[in-house]
């Protein structure tokens, strides 16, 4: 008895292992991220050799010596998967992909899409054949979740900080910044949930410990006001709309379960009121200036350069940047001049990312209120012009990352596609014709899509169908992951995948948390601007969590909880 307690206790440890090497390389290491599902796998078998003992259960005469239970519980185990319908829905999803190999040809990509899917098989599977974790296990996988993230942040504002980095989104180093993101709004979440349970806790009489309590408040509210000027350094346009989503959630969640006083409801209302008002202001204040165009009076204009060369005034296709016309004061002969002697890059070449280089050097000296002459070239720093080779195309946005720089990015991207036509090199621009390719595709494959393997193939006629102007080394998938399910597997697919999706809040909502529900949320908003669960890293975020939070969870009182 003492040794099958001794092995009953070592998988117990090595199970909390296997889900604290989910949480750590969820954002530090995709190798852990992979190897985690391998170990949860080999704990669940040892675990199901070993079983538990039972009264019913006669040892053999060996075993009955050392003390030891041999009973299989794998019976058990597939038992209670099998009645757990979120769980068998979950995983019927994943071998949706499997029965998807039938009307695929491509079937190198179709393996690769089903490896970076298998957390969706693994986790479910796992988790809901496995005992709940108790209150306090629960609690530290959390606990080693939010580390993890904070100590992923530290090596992006270290990066931010000496700006090492063209584009803001590279300081993330481990994972893709829009993953990253997703994270860190969660993580915003849990502190806060933590954050309320203490306060309750408190106020239904629970002892406290004086300094400790009074350290762990600061270190969570330090965390938490950490995490919320990381979203706002990423620049994330999806990002700001998850967290404000969250927020309003949030103030929904407290509306609707605290019943102690009409006060609370009204106090909670007018939260949710305030926040949606300061977003709405706050983005309408950083809009504004960037759609103030600056007036120009095209009759006095100067034609002329100090050198005497002619200015080319565009009045007609002019594009605007930080609320100033690029095609104003332009002279292409001194540019190009000037520009050989500050660079060894072409004039008439690309940057180092593959956009137009004197488009770019004529957005940034519009961004420093210069002129497109041989004044304004060599008026540029050495960093100016380095900046301009690695493809910064605005010195403000450079120089100061945040909200009103990435609107200004976006409006300036949406407007070059309007009047050109040309989606190549912004992502707001460019989703509309993955979009457009996407439609394209169901169209031709309604019902149930091209199959598993085929979607890059059939994404690739899309664009030439449609004759797209996206440039070859532009044109991805649908980054949108209800647009992707439906290529892939038709109108059938999507309504199967919402199905999964929105069956375990529908089916059992007196049992989910707070901390459900504002999982789902993220997961549901940002697969509208992309597809999550393309990529390893959003594959296992969705999984991990849908599974943690609806399988593994200790449910207690929601009010508690």
């Amino acid at each position: 008895m003492t040794s099958e307690v001794s092995i009953r206790s070592y998988l117990n440890q090595a199970y909390l292992l296997g889900l604290l090497m989910v949480a750590v390389g969820l954002t530090l290491s995709p190798f852990l991220m992979g190897m985690s599902q391998f170990w949860l796998v080999m704990v669940w078998i040892i675990d199901g050799i070993v079983g538990n003992r039972s009264e019913n259960v006669i040892p053999s005469q060996a075993s009955a010596k050392e003390g030891i239970y041999y009973h299989s519980d794998f019976k058990h185990k597939f038992s209670r998967f099998w009645h757990n319908k979120a769980a068998v829905l979950l995983v019927a999803f994943y071998l949706m992909h499997v029965v998807g190999l039938l009307w695929t040809s491509d079937f190198e990509y179709a393996l690769k899409d089903l490896r970076v899917k298998l957390p969706i098989l693994v986790m479910p599977f796992v988790l809901s054949s496995m005992e709940p974790l108790d209150r306090k296990r629960f609690n530290f996988v959390m606990l080693v979740y939010v580390l993890s993230v904070f100590v992923a942040t530290q090596f992006s504002f270290f990066s931010y900080l000496s700006h090492d980095y063209e584009d803001v989104r590279e300081i993330s180093h481990f994972i893709s910044h829009i993953r990253f993101c997703l994270n860190i709004v969660f993580c915003i979440a849990i502190i806060g949930y933590y954050i309320f349970k203490m306060r309750v806790s408190r106020g239904n009489g629970v002892p406290s410990f004086g300094v400790r309590v009074a350290v762990n408040q600061f270190l969570m509210w330090f965390m938490l006001l950490w995490f919320v000027c990381q979203i706002y350094i990423f620049e994330s346009l999806s990002g700001y709309v998850v967290l404000a989503a969250v927020v309003l959630v949030s103030a929904v969640y407290a509306f609707l379960q605290w019943k102690k006083s009409r006060a609370w409801h009204i106090a909670v209302a007018a939260v949710a009121f305030l926040v949606l008002v300061a977003v709405f202001f706050v983005v309408r204040h950083e809009v504004k200036p960037l759609l103030k165009v600056e007036p120009a009076d095209f009759a006095t204009l100067e034609y002329q350069t100090a050198q005497g060369n002619f200015y080319w005034h565009d009045t007609i296709y002019n594009p605007v940047e930080d609320g100033k016309y690029v095609g104003l004061y332009y002279c292409q002969k001194e540019m190009q001049e000037a520009w050989a002697q500050r660079s060894a890059m072409p004039f008439d070449g690309l940057t180092t990312t593959g956009e137009n280089l004197e488009a770019t050097l004529a957005r940034y000296l519009t961004s420093k209120d210069l002129r497109k002459d041989t004044q304004g070239v060599m008026a540029l720093t050495d960093e100016d012009i380095h900046n301009i080779e690695q493809g910064v195309a605005n010195y403000n946005n450079w120089k100061h990352p945040g909200l009103r720089a990435r609107l200004s990015a976006t409006l300036f991207e949406y407007n070059l596609y309007r009047r050109y036509n040309n989606p190549n090199g912004g992502s707001l621009s460019q989703r509309i014709e993955y979009t457009r390719a996407s439609f394209h595709i169901i169209g031709q494959h309604p019902w149930f899509g091209v199959g598993t393997g085929d979607v890059p193939q059939a994404f690739e006629q899309a664009y030439d169908d449609i004759h797209s102007p996206l440039r070859d080394e532009f044109r991805f998938r649908a980054h949108n992951q209800y647009l992707a399910v439906a290529v892939a597997f038709g109108l059938v697919g999507l309504a199967f995948f919402l199905f999964v999706l929105f069956y375990p809040w529908l089916s059992t909502r007196k049992r989910h948390t707070y901390l459900y529900m504002v999982f789902l949320t993220i997961m549901l908003l940002s697969m509208f601007p992309e597809d999550t669960l393309e990529t390893q890293a959003g594959a296992t975020l969705f999984a991990f969590f849908e599974a943690l939070l609806l399988f593994a969870h200790p449910f207690e009182n929601q009010l508690k909880n």
